[in-house]
């Protein structure tokens, strides 16, 4: 049993790390843009990019210009065309795409679906200026309260990929559903969907991502989310959810995210008043992703 100063110790440490990581120089609050392709595009231009940028069977194709600044691809100009594979660019601290830069800026590609299912690829654009202005949004939060460490119990299930409707309208991302987690709170039982998120190591964090009756007014509207904890190796004991560690998404802060809303029965009927509050400053909803054809 965990004394109350070693439980809000660990949150405070916790807290330290994930604030500095928001605000990294090339963390979620660096993003400045996001545009958008369909397979078959050909040689687009985009404002903050030099170059040119197609999308041919599946791979994001990156064209030098033929003169001035160019993309920075794997630590060399590349002479001719050269695919910039999906991922998180290396600099972001968890990356798995090669590092690609132009001037200071990091440039990265994903894959994303459209509501039929069609595969569609962004190209986005981080820049450590940015990271730096906007440290002002200001991230506040509830004060640490064991009374929200709540004894849980999960059930695994077999991984299941989910396609999320998402804060940018037309957009799915992909969520993985491992199992469920049941708790009660104010004498009545709940029960929520867990989320799978990898990682560098190759193992699965489990996540519950969730709204309550502070989503809009007090925290953020899409939801927040809670890294679980595993208590055993074999991934199949969740002793508690941790209200405290509640964050908010990354669309807390910026438009050039696909951040996807909570499953359905992860929509809770009562205020979590724990946890991180919506930021000081809030973002203006924009959508970068107007349909085929279109781009920033």
């Amino acid at each position: 049993m965990s004394t109350l100063e070693h439980l809000a110790g660990q949150w405070r440490e916790w807290r330290y790390a994930h604030v500095a990581d928001m605000f990294r120089p090339y963390g979620w609050t660096s993003l400045v843009a996001q545009y958008w392709l369909h397979d078959g595009d050909m040689d687009r231009e985009f404002e903050l990019l030099p170059g040119s940028w197609s999308v041919r069977e599946g791979k994001v194709i990156f064209t030098p210009p033929a003169s001035g600044p160019s993309l920075s691809v794997d630590g060399a100009y590349p002479e001719g065309p050269v695919e910039i594979v999906p991922g998180r660019n290396m600099t972001y601290g968890h990356g798995d795409s090669r590092p690609v830069y132009y001037g200071d800026c990091e440039v990265e590609t994903l894959v994303r679906s459209t509501d039929d299912g069609e595969a569609i690829y962004a190209v986005r654009v981080r820049d450590p200026k940015q990271a730096s202005d906007l440290t002002a949004a200001g991230i506040t939060e509830y004060p640490y309260d064991p009374a929200w460490r709540i004894p849980a119990r999960f059930t695994p299930t077999a991984r299941v990929d989910v396609e999320a409707v998402t804060v940018e309208s037309g957009v799915r991302e992909v969520t993985p559903h491992i199992g469920t987690l049941a708790f009660t709170h104010g004498g009545r039982d709940y029960s929520i969907v867990v989320l799978g998120k990898d990682t560098d190591a190759g193992t699965v964090q489990p996540v519950a991502h969730v709204r309550d009756r502070t989503s809009g007014p007090i925290t953020y509207g899409a939801g927040r989310t809670i890294e679980l904890q595993f208590a055993d190796e074999s991934g199949e004991r969740i002793d508690y959810i941790d209200f405290n560690y509640a964050s908010a998404l990354p669309c807390a802060f910026t438009n050039f995210v696909t951040c996807p809303f909570p499953p359905p029965q992860n929509n809770l009927d009562f205020e979590v008043t724990a946890g991180e509050k919506k930021p000081v400053i809030e973002v203006a909803r924009s959508l970068t992703y107007q349909g085929a054809g279109a781009g920033f």
